[in-house]
């Protein structure tokens, strides 16, 4: 007896609809019928669909208005292929996590985008103080999304000192922004020596890292925790480490040689760090590195977590206008490149990415 995809059951058809991309999904498979587009719009769906989704890297150039943000995905063999994401401002990605971005509009307002089904949402107005960073993260315990405004107060003389605070907001719920009150516990070279950069995202955590040390913000509980990196050696330089989301978690790169790193991983919910993965050693690739750059290499951030590992030449002063992106497969030793958008910024900042079809509304 023929069948057709129409005559499947819903939870096999279910299964078959997650193995699409998430582009695809919303903008023709959705469309097909009522009862695709009622399966595609349930909240199981989308769940399914975004754990399911792999993780990639969104490249965006820093303090330039001209250039698209770059998104980089790797294969199931670990082959690299990019593309824009047309839906994202010129202005700057800001945050990004779960396939939502947190951008700036053309007003220079923070809000959220997803680049996927084009909707976005628009932050309230309130931070006080002059905002520097903003970061977000997802509470799958409490199934809310807060944004983090961090910002410096600059006290009146006597005192003559800037302090650090941090305003939070759940999205879909609060009307104003709210204070972290566990911030103002800290000390101030605490607060000092961690809250003057940006955050990373993990899941349902924010993290400021910096040197063996790294500050970390419970989203749920809004609390925040100081954890070190058991190094079995004596610390090298504080440039020598590199911390960068895995969109799941948080990993460390350790400088131990010309072309060496070590990588570490933390469990976010205990702050204890573990040794994850073979040292990365690109020595070998000494002189086909160097023909695009004579400037320092360094780990940029994940594509394919814990298979591909992105690279830039750092941002120190080259002869050379280096436009590269270097990719190595922990798996294959595979050493791939890409080269950079035309863009009047030669640093470019990288955050994880997946599309998926998470609702705004």
């Amino acid at each position: 007896m023929p069948t057709n995809i129409g005559s499947l059951p819903t939870d096999l058809l279910f299964e078959i609809l997650l193995r699409l991309p998430a582009d695809h999904l919303y903008e023709r498979v959705r469309l097909v019928c009522r009862r695709w587009y009622h399966i595609i719009h349930s909240h199981a769906f989308i769940n399914a669909q975004m754990h399911g989704a792999t993780c990639g890297l969104l490249l965006s150039p820093l303090n330039d208005n001209n250039t698209l943000p770059l998104y980089v995905t790797a294969d199931a063999d670990g082959g690299i292929h990019t593309s824009e994401l047309n839906h994202i401002s010129k202005l700057g990605v800001l945050a990004t996590c779960n396939g939502l971005v947190l951008e700036l509009d053309d007003r220079r307002f923070p809000r959220l985008v997803n680049p996927t089904t084009k909707q976005s949402f628009l932050l309230p107005r309130g931070v006080s103080y002059a905002v520097v960073e903003y970061g977000f993260a997802y509470s799958a315990a409490s199934l809310v999304c807060k944004v983090i405004a961090q910002h410096n107060v600059f006290h009146s003389p006597p005192r003559l000192q800037i302090d650090y605070g941090l305003d939070v907001l759940t999205v879909g719920v609060d009307e104003s922004w709210r204070k972290v009150e566990d911030v103002y516990h800290l000390p101030d070279y605490v607060k000092r020596f961690f809250f003057n950069k940006a955050p990373l995202t993990s899941e349902g955590f924010l993290h400021w890292g910096r040197g063996r040390y790294c500050a970390t913000f419970d989203v749920e509980t809004e609390n925040i925790t100081l954890s070190e990196v058991p190094l079995p050696h004596q610390a090298y330089l504080e440039r020598d480490y590199f911390y960068l989301s895995t969109g799941r978690c948080l990993s460390l790169l350790v400088a131990c040689g010309d072309l060496s790193w070590e990588v570490w991983e933390m469990k976010s919910e205990t702050g204890e760090w573990r040794k994850a993965l073979p040292n990365v050693e690109l020595g070998a690739e000494k002189c086909r590195i160097q023909q695009f750059s004579d400037r320092a290499l360094e780990p940029l951030g994940w594509v394919k977590y814990p298979q591909v590992l992105a690279l830039y030449f750092g941002a120190y002063y080259s002869e050379k206008q280096c436009r590269h992106c270097i990719f190595y497969n922990l798996d294959t030793h595979q050493l791939d490149s890409i080269e950079l958008p035309h863009s009047y910024s030669r640093d470019y900042d990288a955050f994880p990415h997946k599309n998926n079809l998470i609702w705004l509304s």
